[in-house]
């Protein structure tokens, strides 16, 4: 792994609190912009790049049920192979996404989680010292209890990152996270993704394909893999799954947002017996209404209280129905889709179970 950096090394000196402020500001709005994903990652850190000036840096979408990161978004780095997943994104190791995203505070300096001792850490040992990376600054970005997101930003050695910069990354969290999860949101597509047939892939142990359908062909499209099979990398989601199969030792899932606006259900387990050890079977189709719901739910920004009483509703529920199952009464539950209505853009239960269900 090499890092290209463009341009000359960045200033580390101390970064006023003026910028901050302008900076979050600036982020604040621009996660309410209805950007797409990629958009908004490359806004966002054109952004921070003086607030919070980094050498490189490494971001990514997530699925908020499975903490399993989806894309990628890279500035003067290459982009993440399959070593890189394999040591990169392990929950045993420091900062971790996963354990950022569960605690209560959601960023961490990898110096400080390894009390110095930088060695400590497989990643640094095996990705960042043998490119002359000292600094690394982590943050999930969480928002309402969930994380849609999370970066590593990277300096060379000698150069970290302080304290004030870990809280001022922590601060962001919500923010960057409300603007992934705004991202997450399904534009309209035709209806031939929901009815497309499910496709199978057979990965060996170092993620080559040993074989594949013809329907998962199209599925790789959709996850935005356009060129021969075999020539370019497979999508990131895909390693990130199989790697979590094989660690595990079970089965795992993941949803991911298609090139068309749909989202992709992705399914891995481990293959046991044959002659290579660490094969994987991964299955691609069209995620379900239920298992999208709660997420599309959450990407409205409506609250627990309101997810809860939205699935109601995709159940088909009446009102004295929800009222009863809830513990409240019936003009406490009309109070509640009023707010979900305003919050979704519809007007009627049948417009909301349209739009969530899309």
């Amino acid at each position: 792994m090499v890092f290209v950096r463009v341009g000359g090394p960045c200033d580390h000196a101390r970064v006023n609190h003026s910028a901050r402020n302008s900076a979050y500001e600036r982020l604040d709005r621009l996660s309410v912009a209805g950007l797409d994903l990629a958009t908004f990652f490359h806004e966002a850190a054109r952004l921070l790049a003086e607030a919070l000036p980094y050498e490189a840096a490494c971001w990514h979408s997530m699925d908020p049920a499975t903490l399993i990161e989806t894309s990628f978004h890279v500035e003067d780095m290459p982009p993440p192979d399959q070593r890189i997943v394999e040591t990169a994104y392990l929950r045993s190791d420091y900062n971790s996404f996963a354990t950022l995203a569960a605690g209560r505070r959601h960023s961490g300096v990898l110096s400080e989680a390894t009390q110095g001792n930088l060695d400590r850490s497989l990643r640094y040992r095996e990705i960042l010292r043998p490119v002359n990376i000292s600094g690394e600054l982590r943050a999930s970005f969480v928002v309402d209890g969930a994380s849609w997101g999370c970066f590593g930003f990277f300096r060379e050695t000698p150069g970290d990152f302080t304290e004030d910069e870990r809280d001022f990354a922590h601060d962001l969290a919500s923010v960057l996270g409300r603007g992934v999860r705004a991202a997450s949101l399904p534009t309209r597509a035709t209806g031939e993704a929901a009815t497309r047939w499910p496709g199978l892939l057979m990965l060996d142990g170092v993620c080559r394909v040993e074989s594949v359908t013809a329907p998962a062909l199209r599925w790789l499209e959709e996850l935005g893999c356009h060129g021969q099979l075999g020539r370019e990398p497979l999508p990131f989601a895909l390693l990130r799954i199989a790697e979590r199969a094989r660690r595990s030792g079970g089965e795992a899932s993941v949803r991911v947002h298609g090139e068309s606006g749909r989202w992709v259900q992705v399914l891995a387990s481990p293959v046991s017996g044959g002659e290579t050890p660490g094969r994987v079977a991964i299955i691609l189709q069209s995620a379900s209404s239920p298992s999208i719901a709660p997420l599309i739910s959450a990407a409205y920004g409506l609250s627990a209280r309101e997810r809860e009483l939205t699935g109601l509703v995709l159940q088909g529920r009446s009102t004295n129905d929800i009222a009863a199952r809830l513990f409240i009464s019936p003009h406490t539950v009309q109070g509640h889709l009023k707010s979900i209505f305003a919050k979704v853009g519809v007007r009627s239960r049948r417009e909301l179970v349209a739009r969530v269900s899309a």
